[in-house]
C-alpha cells in the first residue's frame, strides 16, 4: 500500500462515515472533487510544499471556492487536514473515499493500465471476467501506458495485478541479478 493512501485512509473513512451518518455521500463526493482538482494544480501544490505557508490560509481559501456546499462538519473537517498540515492528502483522500463509495453500492474500483487502448470485446471480456470475480459490479477506469509494452497493470484497491510485459522484464532481470 501506498505510503501517501496509508496516510489518507484514516481521514477518508471518517469523512466517509460522517457522511453517511448524515446522508450526504454524493454531496461531500461532489466538493472532495472540486478540492482535489484545485489543489492537484502545480501551483496550489508548489505551495502546499512550502513549509513557510499557514495551511488554514489555504483552507479558508477552499472555504471560499466551495462556499454553501459545506456543512459545519465538512468545514470542521477541512481545519482538522490543515492543523496537521494534511490538506495535500486532499486528492488521496477522494480516491480512498471514493473506493469505500463503491464498495458501500457493492461495487469495486478497478484502474486498468495498458499500453494501447482495449477493444470493446476485451473490455467487455475483462469486466465479466472481474465482475465474477469479485462477485458484484465493477467501475473500471482506463489508462494507457505505452511503457508497459503489452498486457496490463490492475490495482484493486491496494492490491495490484502487474501483468504487464514491462513488469515480468524486470522480474526477469531482477532475478538474473540476484544469481549473478
Amino acid at each position: 500500500m501506498s505510503s501517501v493512501l496509508s496516510q489518507a485512509r484514516p481521514y477518508a473513512k471518517a469523512l466517509f462515515h460522517q457522511a453517511v451518518k448524515e446522508q450526504r455521500v454524493k454531496e461531500v463526493l461532489s466538493w472532495l472533487e472540486i478540492l482535489s482538482m484545485v489543489i492537484s494544480t502545480s501551483e496550489v501544490t508548489r505551495y502546499l510544499g512550502d513549509p513557510r505557508v499557514n495551511q488554514a490560509t489555504i483552507v479558508d481559501s477552499c472555504l471560499d471556492i466551495l462556499g454553501n456546499r459545506l456543512n459545519q462538519s465538512d468545514r470542521n473537517f477541512l481545519q482538522l487536514l490543515a492543523e496537521n498540515k494534511r490538506v495535500s492528502l486532499i486528492p488521496d483522500i477522494l480516491t480512498v473515499y471514493s473506493e469505500l463509495q463503491l464498495a458501500s453500492l457493492n461495487k469495486v474500483a478497478v484502474s486498468v493500465t495498458t499500453s494501447q487502448a482495449l477493444t470493446a470485446a476485451q473490455g467487455l471480456m475483462l469486466q465479466n471476467s472481474l465482475e465474477q470475480k469479485y462477485g458484484g459490479a465493477v467501475d473500471l477506469n482506463y489508462q494507457i501506458d505505452a511503457s508497459l509494452l503489452g498486457g496490463m497493470v490492475l490495482r484493486i484497491g491496494d492490491n495490484v495485478i502487474d501483468g504487464s510485459v514491462k513488469g515480468q522484464l524486470e522480474q526477469l532481470n531482477q532475478s538474473i541479478n540476484e544469481y549473478a
